[in-house]
């Protein structure tokens, strides 16, 4: 299976970019028509958290975002097998890597979170050219998968650990070493006491502890760092955009509700540069409770 799966990844990492968004949106065509879990999903996510917008706004952007999420599978394989300096050439801007940069010389270590937003695959390989990095990822279902997911985010020396309680000790000493530790902070917390409620695009959201707990780690004070890469599609194909900002301050709050206030309302400034390209197919909005509507559930 898994050399099935690597001749697939091979096979797409042929498709060109202009195709790639080309076939991008005819899949979400297709996702629409049939009704697929992720059309079904992003739906319920874009009535959820925009009410406001009229009807054909929000399946303007219900369309455009399935199109974005289209091209995982294919951005996927360009980092399996594209030479690093083509996929590096793709990159049209940079912003705010002077913050990353200084953040990181002071030695205490960086957490950089970087929410389900554009390609956020391509952020491992933009930093391991420059920098120590330690991330977490999620074994998957499949498990031939695995053998790809490690090969793509550990081309230029990124340390991956599995989340398990190895996993989490293995992120921790990389804190500790000075590393740049990546975290996706918009991930629904899977055990007892990793949830704080919070807000997101107004609506209630389970937030996880796990960044405030690994901020506080070290002798000194790990700097925490919002980071972002998405696509700017245009007539040549697609290239991307990387950016590191400043979280909301209260971040760094020892109250883990503003903590968490603050953590949604960094991913959120950042999903609103582009509403289109969050992972919208993401059930963000679920293990709210039992007295809590399941806004998932099939009626």
């Amino acid at each position: 299976m898994a050399t099935v799966i690597a001749g697939i990844f091979w096979l797409l990492s042929l498709i060109p970019p202009k195709l790639a968004v080309a076939l991008g949106r005819g899949l979400a065509r297709v996702m629409v028509l049939c009704n697929t879990d992720a059309h079904r999903t992003t739906k319920i996510n874009i009535e959820h958290c925009f009410p406001e917008k009229n009807a054909a706004a929000r399946e303007q952007i219900i369309f455009e975002s399935l199109a974005q999420t289209a091209l995982l599978p294919i951005e996927f394989a360009y980092l399996l097998h594209w030479p690093i300096e083509k996929l590096l050439a793709r990159i049209s801007s940079v912003q705010g890597e002077e913050l990353l940069h200084t953040a990181w010389a002071e030695g205490d270590g960086v957490l950089l979170l970087m929410p389900h937003f554009g390609c956020w695959e391509f952020m491992s390989l933009y930093l391991g050219s420059d920098y120590p990095v330690s991330a977490l990822y999620t074994p998957p279902n499949l498990r031939a998968l695995e053998p790809a997911i490690l090969k793509a985010r550990e081309r230029q020396g990124a340390v991956l650990h599995p989340t398990n309680p190895g996993g989490l000790r293995g992120l921790v000493r990389g804190m500790k070493q000075g590393h740049v530790v990546v975290l996706l902070p918009d991930q629904v917390p899977t055990g007892e006491g990793g949830c704080i409620m919070s807000q997101f695009f107004g609506q209630d959201a389970q937030t996880m502890s796990l960044a405030k707990r690994i901020s506080s780690v070290g002798k000194g004070k790990p700097k925490v760092v919002m980071a972002s890469a998405w696509r700017k599609i245009d007539a040549t194909g697609i290239s991307y955009n990387i950016s590191f900002d400043l979280p909301e301050c209260g971040i760094s709050s020892p109250d883990e509700v503003i903590y968490a206030d603050a953590l949604n309302k960094s991913v959120q400034k950042i999903a609103e540069r582009d509403l289109t390209q969050y992972q919208w197919t993401y059930k963000r909005f679920r293990r709210l409770g039992p007295d809590k509507e399941d806004i998932y559930r099939r009626q």
